[in-house]
């Protein structure tokens, strides 16, 4: 699994000297090549055949959303980062729209914790999914504002606890970000399979859940 091979694609120094630093202090990513636009990356991603792909959202040449579906498109198990200044509905959605397996949306503000960085792309690198809090509260809203959203049915705490699944956190992990037992969480992740099945179908990956909800919303 590691080191997990890392193409990143960036226009602005000042980022890719950000994740050139993080990267070099971390055994678990082997960066291979960094890039200036969309169109480098889907070239990079060719000859390079990374795990992960992290992408900046506003590039010349061809936008990280372009550049993610030209590399999913080719190759399907390669992870994606997006990386981007704005927490807005579309840009999420136009990422998401076909499917969330191996797909991360993060804020540039993540930069300030390395940790969650890394955290994430080992997540997409395994095909799990992570969105931003501020993202998910987006997403939310907007799910919120459709007829007859399942989301709708649950309570303030299990919302809380979906939000926790969609980032990608375990349920101890979720039993640590509340201040909760684990058993309790069990309990609210139960409760919130039970109340969203009609919604998912035969869907079971939690770590989705919200995502594949907003999407199927959305349709």
């Amino acid at each position: 699994m590691y080191p997990i091979r890392v193409l990143v694609a960036e226009d602005q120094a000042f980022f890719r000297s950000a994740y050139q630093s993080i990267f070099e202090q971390s055994e678990k990513i082997d960066l291979l090549e960094m890039v200036i636009n969309g169109e480098e990356a889907v070239e990079a991603a060719k000859r390079l055949e990374p795990d992960v792909a992290m992408l900046d959202i506003k590039m010349p040449k061809m936008n990280g959303i372009q550049a993610a579906n030209e590399i999913r498109k080719l190759f399907p198990k390669i992870g994606v980062v997006i990386f981007s200044n704005y927490a807005q509905r579309q840009y999420a959605q136009a990422f998401l729209r076909d499917g969330t397996a191996g797909k991360a949306y993060l804020l540039k503000t993540t930069l300030n914790e390395p940790e969650e960085l890394i955290r994430a792309i080992e997540v997409v690198s395994e095909r799990g999914a992570i969105l931003a809090p501020e993202i998910q509260d987006e997403l939310f809203k907007l799910a919120l504002e459709m007829p007859n959203s399942y989301l709708n049915d649950l309570t303030k705490r299990e919302r809380e606890v979906l939000s926790k699944v969609a980032e990608g956190y375990t349920n101890i992990g979720i039993a640590n970000q509340l201040y909760i037992a684990e058993r309790t969480v069990e309990s609210h992740v139960n409760n919130i399979f039970s109340k969203l099945a009609p919604a998912l179908g035969a869907s079971k990956n939690p770590r989705v859940m919200a995502v594949l909800l907003f999407l199927q919303s959305m349709d």
